[in-house]
């Protein structure tokens, strides 16, 4: 019984020691922490630790408001990079409020903190967020997989573009699919995959590209992948352009010379634009005239579902060998035009390809030496020679075309 009494004793002891060095090391690991506290405020004048357990309120809600300063400098990087993200359309689906940092809630002596307001903007004026104000008219167009319709966006018209299971690339999918099919449903989503993401790819090129030669995006909702619904408020994938008139190449002919000009110019420079694009060289592989329109007295292109930056291959091979010096010989084996072959690459060939198919489809009608003043029809049949045998470059009819426009009969 006294051992027991001796023990509990002697544990009572030991746990009041273990309290009090607790108590040391906290009170030492505090010292060291106003002293870093201190040490990062050295600007601070009267500052002072003096040992005790006590801290100067005033100078510690000066070091508190000193932090919440620098704070709000870097945050303005915060909201720059929400801006861009706003104006990239990223996540769409999401409000980015704007951010108010008040400042009553900075104590008086500390440092000023303004207010500052982040308004997000866009370069697009749909979104997921109001796409639902479309009221869909009636359908325009439509293509292999996707289908465009005419709405109306607050008193604008807008062409407002979707796959839908009418379109005879879904459709043929869907036919084929067994309907008794326990997955059938799952089977059936795939069919509009891949049209999906051909209306992606133009919305996401379009994110790069900016030329006037392009249709305008006027915005886009990608939620998930549904594509049977109407309603624009539960639809998976959505693009919206402006609107434009569809074009017969012939009727341009009956534009004034300088319209006519001014339109070889805008081409030529669009040409030009996509032979030195961001993306590179691009070549439009499916040249048709439906798919260019009129919009705003200019002409655009709205199908980049056939664009690519891909120059064709080739190949370099020994060609013969002479007294034990090999001879190299480039051949232009899948280089038309006569382009050398670089590098295992015809670099240069979408350059002339689109040159070829817009003397074909535009050039050849737009400057044809008709109701053109006679000092300029000698010049713009030298141009059409030079077109027809594929021997001049964008930036070359680019000065020429801004040199005729000039003239004043």
């Amino acid at each position: 019984m006294i051992g027991f009494v001796l023990v509990k004793r002697i544990s009572k002891s030991y746990i009041l020691v273990v309290l009090l060095l607790y108590a040391c090391l906290t009170y030492r690991m505090l010292e060291y922490v106003f002293q870093d506290i201190a040490q990062t405020g050295a600007s601070i004048k009267n500052y002072r630790f003096d040992g005790k357990f006590e801290i100067q309120l005033e100078n510690v809600t000066f070091l508190i408001n000193k932090l919440l300063h620098q704070r709000n400098n870097l945050n303005s990087g915060d909201y720059s990079l929400l801006k861009m993200l706003r104006e990239h359309n990223i996540k769409s689906e999401v409000d980015i409020e704007p951010v108010l940092l008040n400042e009553d809630y900075v104590v008086s002596g500390a440092y000023p903190i303004k207010k500052r307001v982040y308004t997000p903007t866009s370069k697009y004026i749909i979104n997921c967020k109001n796409i639902h104000e479309i009221d869909l008219k009636r359908k325009i167009g439509h293509g292999v997989s996707k289908q465009t319709l005419l709405g109306d966006f607050r008193g604008m018209p807008v062409a407002v573009k979707m796959v839908t299971r009418h379109q005879r690339e879904v459709r043929h999918c869907i036919e084929k699919l067994n309907h008794s099919d326990t997955e059938f449903l799952s089977h059936r989503a795939k069919c509009f995959m891949f049209s999906n993401m051909k209306l992606m790819k133009k919305i996401l090129m379009l994110e790069q590209l900016s030329h006037p030669g392009f249709i305008k995006l006027l915005g886009y909702c990608v939620r998930n992948e549904e594509s049977d619904t109407m309603d624009l408020s539960e639809r998976g994938v959505i693009s919206v352009y402006e609107l434009g008139t569809r074009i017969s190449v012939y009727n341009l002919q009956a534009l004034t010379w300088r319209e006519r000009i001014q339109h070889s110019l805008h081409l030529a420079r669009f040409l030009y634009y996509l032979e030195f694009s961001p993306l590179g060289s691009l070549r439009i592989r499916d040249f048709k005239e439906e798919h260019f329109l009129m919009s705003n007295g200019t002409l655009k292109m709205i199908d980049l579902d056939d664009v690519d930056n891909l120059e064709p291959s080739c190949s370099v091979y020994v060609n013969e060998v002479e007294h034990g010096n090999i001879t190299f010989e480039s051949q232009n084996q899948g280089c038309d035009f006569a382009i050398p072959c670089h590098k295992g690459l015809c670099v240069g060939f979408n350059a002339k390809q689109n040159m070829k198919f817009m003397y074909k489809l535009f050039f050849n009608v737009l400057i044809f030496p008709t109701a053109i003043p006679n000092p300029l029809s000698g010049d713009l049949r030298n141009v059409l020679r030079r077109l027809d045998g594929n021997r001049i470059s964008a930036a070359e009819l680019i000065a020429i075309f801004d040199k005729l426009s000039a003239f004043d009969n």
